[in-house]
Order: C-alpha cells, then structure tokens, then sequence
C-alpha cells in the first residue's frame, strides 16, 4: 500500500508531506518513497494564526476550515503527480486550533475536499477517538515511531516542532512505550522572532548571541505544566504569546536575550522530562531528534548538555528526514485506521484503551 501523510504543526509553517509503501505484516516493512514541503501562503498563516490564539468568532473559523482544506487539497494534488503510482489514502493531521484535553481538540481542513478533489481516500480527525476513550487524544506520533524503530529498543525519540514531545520506547513492548510532550520547543522563538519581523530564528543564531537571563528562565519553569507527569499533552492554549511576551519583558526586553532563554528553557525541560520519566533500570542507546527544532544549532548544543552523556542523533542518519517525522507517521496512522486496526498507545495518551483513531472520507 501507498500512503500519504500530510502534517501541520503548531508552528503554523505549512503543510509536511510524505509517501510511504507499507505492507500488512504484523510488523511492517516501511520505505520512505518521497516528501516534500508547502509553505502556507502570508494571508493563511495569518489567519490560522488568529484561530490558534484563540482570536478569531465562528464565521471566522469556519472560513478557515475551507481555506485550509483548498490549501491541503492543492497540495495534495500537486505531491501525487511526482508519485509513480496513486496512493490508497491520504492521512491528513489538519491545523489544530485549540487542544483542550480531556474535553475537546479541533482540527481545522476540510477532509472531504481532499478526498473529492484528488479522488483518494482521505482519513482526518485522528484525535477524537482517543479523547472519547478517556485519553489525551495526544501525543500520537509515538505509535509509528514504535512501529519503526521498536527494534531499536532502549531508544529515546524527540520532536521539536512547535511543542517539544518525548517518546521513550523502553523495550520491543508496546505496552512499554512512554509519551509525553514535554513542553514548547519553537513556539516561544518563533513568536519572540516575529517582534523582528521574521518568522523563525533560523539555525539558532539569534540564541546564539544572546544570554539566558536566568531569572526569566526560573519564572519559565514555574509554569505548572512542567510538575505534572505522563502522560500528558500542551499546545498555544498554555504557551501562548502572553506567556512568551512574557519572557520577553523578564528578559530585559531584548529580543537575543529571549530567545536564548526560549532555547534554554525548552533543552532543560527535555532534559528533566528525560530524566524524571525512564524508567528504572533503563539505559538509553540514542536520543534521535526530528522537527524544524533539530536545524537549530544553539537548541542542539543546550540539548546535547542537557542529556549528557547519552549521545544526540538527528533522525536522518535512520532514513527519514527531520522535517518529515510527523507527515511519516500520520501515513502510518491512516494505514492502520484503513484496515481497521488500532493505532493509539493508551500508555503514550492515558486512554483506557487502543483505538482506531480517523474519520475517513470516501472521493
């Protein structure tokens, strides 16, 4: 089977695409085919920008559920055409406006364009399932990662999106895996970088002039989130631009100075998360880093000290390119939820039970 993923992150960049050939054997054999990357065009992330913050009334974000689902669509279309052979589904992850577990998450892109308008079936709404089984409805990724590199057990698996989140395959177990975000990765940057008018600091080199004011850091880790344990999940309704604005007056109100600050604070609570988390008796092979997060030279270099000695890896020397992590593994969910089976880690999302997560949307 073909399966495409099509993944956007918190950090609101634009649409991850990925094809894989997975086959139906109990442990799949995967092969990365292709991936690519669409950035949403200035007016969009603008617009999805207001929706994430929590800015915008329901006509608003009705709109961009359209808006979204044209955006996925086109992409879509246009990442198909560079394929030799037609993919059985599309995964689509949508742009997720607001996360509330263990209420509610909503997801924004209009799955049933998708699927009309390339004549694939297109699978959406991979979170509810898990919500409605008592569980977090995030993190997800850890189940593919565990399909993937279960034998690569003990291994530690670090996204650093928009949201940094930890996934801790102890051993060929899936009942052992441990998932969790830990915390944000680039969201504060990435909101610090836009008083520059820019829309990341890019390879960390804004970080990388500054100094870590250790007294914001201190306020930064007093948020409550960080005291709490696995599993559990967070986005822009805890780490939100009032919290980074913040950080940016605890700073001093220099820009370099925050962002050195953002990076400090996202490696340490990786590092504690890390730490507080293994399980007893367990001594990690790697930690391997994917996301945009893993091109940042000074969140690295904060990272690599925060779990030293266990030796830091970026997720391609394994195949898969950091930016394509995530579009991966959202192909992997839609694979198992097409054939009926599940694809969630109560463990990883505190449900209390498996689920086959996705709603699917025939062309």
């Amino acid at each position: 089977m073909i399966a495409v993923g099509m993944m956007s992150g918190t950090s609101l960049d634009g649409i991850d695409l990925a094809a894989i050939e997975i086959d139906d054997a109990p442990r799949p054999h995967i092969r990365l085919l292709r991936n690519a990357h669409q950035d949403y065009d200035g007016e969009l992330r603008g617009i999805a920008l207001r929706a994430a913050s929590g800015e915008s009334d329901t006509y608003e974000l009705a709109e961009l559920h359209g808006l979204l689902g044209d955006a996925y669509a086109d992409a879509a279309s246009a990442f198909i055409k560079t394929l030799e052979a037609r993919p059985e589904l599309i995964a689509l992850h949508g742009q997720t406006v607001a996360h509330l577990p263990p209420h509610s998450t909503l997801q924004l892109g209009d799955a049933a364009r998708v699927a009309v308008r390339t004549g694939v079936t297109t699978i959406a709404d991979f979170r509810s399932a898990d919500l409605a089984a008592g569980g977090e409805g995030a993190p997800l990724v850890p189940f593919a990662d565990y399909v993937l590199f279960a034998d690569r057990a003990p291994i530690a698996l670090l996204n650093l999106g928009g949201i940094a989140n930890l996934t801790l395959i102890a051993s060929s177990r899936a009942e052992d895996v441990v998932a969790f975000d830990t915390g944000p990765a680039n969201i504060i940057s990435d909101l610090i970088a836009l008083r520059e008018g820019k829309r990341f600091d890019d390879g960390g080199a804004g970080a990388g002039r500054g100094r870590v004011n250790e007294d914001a850091l201190r306020w930064a880790l007093s948020h409550p989130y960080f005291a709490r344990r696995a599993p559990k999940s967070t986005g822009r309704e805890e780490f939100d631009r009032k919290f980074a604005d913040e950080l940016f007056e605890r700073a001093g109100r220099s820009i370099d100075d925050t962002l050195a600050t953002a990076v400090a604070l996202s490696a340490k609570t990786v590092g504690d998360g890390l730490s507080r988390e293994t399980p007893s008796g367990v001594r990690w092979r790697e930690l391997v880093v994917a996301g945009g997060g893993a091109k940042n030279k000074t969140l690295i270099d904060r990272l690599r000290s925060a779990v030293a000695p266990l030796n830091v890896r970026t997720i391609d020397e394994l195949g898969i390119p950091v930016d394509a992590r995530e579009a991966v593994a959202f192909a992997i969910l839609g694979a198992y939820r097409l054939r009926g089976l599940p694809n969630t880690l109560p463990r990883a999302t505190g449900a209390s039970r498996a689920v086959s997560g996705g709603a699917i949307h025939q062309p």
